[in-house]
């Protein structure tokens, strides 16, 4: 909760930054780097977080990483650096894109069906949701054979189950 918070208040800020300079994607995706970096290279995590290697040696190695990012976005990083919450880049990313979609009107939708759905049958989707939500929607499709046929939407934390699995259940505790 408290990450979340912390995480929401930096990006927030970064944001503002990010749209002010008009780098709003270069400064997502070196963030969303960072975040990767962190996440998955022990080396790397080990020697960003440890607290007897001086700040600026780890600039000097922030700099060499990010030597094609601009100014904006180095400084960002620094800063996030100088504020020790690079613990908490996983949730300023995440708190940043939520930002964008909400500034942009991006709804994120995931739908599972059976069958993976031709093109024509995605965009048929994505119209009718944007029709009905106003707002532009980003479509992630999982395709699960266990559900048979028909399919599930999920809209945040909203779902809609008309998988056919789901019938036959329900017939089945009739």
């Amino acid at each position: 909760m408290i990450d979340n918070q912390v995480g929401r208040r930096y990006a927030e800020a970064i944001y503002e930054i990010a749209e002010s300079a008009d780098k709003i994607k270069s400064i997502y995706e070196n963030l969303n780097t960072l975040m990767e970096l962190y996440k998955n290279d022990n080396e790397f995590k080990t020697f960003i977080t440890h607290p007897l290697i001086d700040i600026d040696e780890k600039k000097k190695v922030i700099s060499e990483v990010f030597k094609e990012a601009d100014e904006e976005t180095l400084n960002t990083i620094f800063y996030i650096l100088d504020k020790k919450r690079i613990g908490n880049i996983r949730n300023i990313v995440a708190e940043y894109l939520k930002i964008y979609y909400e500034k942009n009107q991006i709804l994120d939708v995931e739908a599972t069906f059976a069958v993976e759905p031709s093109e024509e049958q995605k965009q048929k989707l994505i119209d009718k949701l944007t029709k009905k939500t106003g707002k532009n929607v980003n479509l992630t499709i999982k395709v699960d054979r266990s559900i048979l046929g028909g399919g599930i939407i999920k809209i945040g934390d909203q779902v809609t189950d008309g998988s056919i699995r789901k019938e036959l259940n329900a017939l089945k505790r009739k």
